[in-house]
């Protein structure tokens, strides 16, 4: 692409100053990292931390919109600070079977526990009560269909981001990148852990012998139960104060879901908010039933950071398409 065709000039790029502290992060890590041998060939021009730099560039400038249109910028007097010399394409499109998306894992793991406790958000009722709440859900990022490799849940391609959400630090802990067609509830199973308390929607609540397990093994939660299944009271009603009521909550006691016996038997609050009818099944007995939906809504964090995101990566034109090559995109994003 010649210069002339570009619908931007040097003049519009930006946030120069970000670029040079993701440098900063990812220098050393990449120096850490062990390079193949099609790495160390020195004939290559487009090094690690440059390749990187260059997703970021592009995340950071949205006035670029393609991979030729980031090539065709890297002739800039100015992109030095991101690349020593021009990229062509081909030499970037490479990239993305060389360079270790691991190395930017690692970055997004560091910038999230350097965030501990910046945030502050969060009742502190919530925060008194629980030291780690984590929002478990994920979305799918449409793909072009030449990325054959992601299939959809129905026609086309996509991408799945499953992500582990810190409610107080407003950041992601973990995460997967799967087929859009890929289990949520199965990807969670992977990444359960007794040191945080999850809040998950209705389809991570379906498999009740997962929540069981769950229970067993003092994993802490709340989640929402689908309307339909059977449902089998074991305790009274526990009595609903005034901020119990102001919070939509009708019905508060241990029930054993499942039809035939033997499911979990867990606290149920119900809630009458908007319209709609929550059932929300927690291991929490401590707590009042306000607090446990509290709890719940802060699961809308989760869905504005998705919201953010998908407003900054461009579906329609992945700089790299293959399995790697989405993974360092959505690693650049998150960072």
């Amino acid at each position: 692409m010649a210069e002339a065709a570009l619908k931007f000039s040097e003049a519009d790029l930006r946030n120069w100053n970000l670029l040079e502290h993701f440098r900063k992060v990812v220098l050393p890590l990449v120096g850490a990292t062990p390079k193949k041998a099609t790495g160390l060939d020195p004939r290559r021009l487009l090094v690690a931390e440059e390749y990187f730099s260059l997703f970021l560039f592009r995340m950071l400038n949205p006035v670029i919109t393609s991979m030729r249109g980031l090539c065709a910028a890297t002739k800039f007097k100015k992109m030095r600070a991101a690349c020593r010399t021009p990229v062509a394409p081909s030499s970037f499109s490479e990239g993305q079977h060389i360079f270790d998306p691991e190395i930017l894992a690692q970055a997004v793991r560091q910038l999230a526990a350097q965030a501990h406790g910046m945030a502050g958000f969060g009742d502190a009722r919530v925060r008194e009560a629980i030291r780690a709440l984590t929002i478990v859900d994920g979305t799918v990022l449409r793909a072009v269909n030449r990325m054959a490799w992601a299939p959809a849940a129905g026609f086309g391609s996509a991408v799945r981001l499953h992500l582990h959400f810190s409610v107080y630090d407003q950041v992601p802990t973990d995460w997967s990148i799967t087929p859009g067609n890929a289990s949520g509830a199965k990807e969670w199973k992977k990444k359960t852990t007794s040191e945080a308390f999850y809040v998950v929607d209705r389809l991570y609540g379906q498999d009740l012998l997962h929540l069981k397990q769950l229970q067993k093994r003092g994993v802490q939660f709340v989640v929402r139960i689908c309307e339909h299944v059977v449902r089998t009271p074991v305790g009274p009603d526990r009595p609903l104060n005034e901020a119990d009521r102001k919070a939509g909550i009708v019905s508060d006691r241990v029930e054993e879901l499942g039809l035939f016996g033997g499911g979990p038997a867990l606290r149920l609050v119900e809630v009458h908010a908007d319209g709609k009818t929550f059932l929300l099944a927690t291991t929490r007995q401590d707590l009042p039933a306000e607090i446990i939906a509290l709890i719940y809504r802060y699961r809308w964090q989760v869905e504005l950071f998705f919201k953010w995101l998908k407003t900054m990566l461009p579906c329609e034109h992945w700089l790299a398409e293959s399995p790697r090559g989405a993974t360092l995109q959505i690693y650049t994003l998150l960072i």
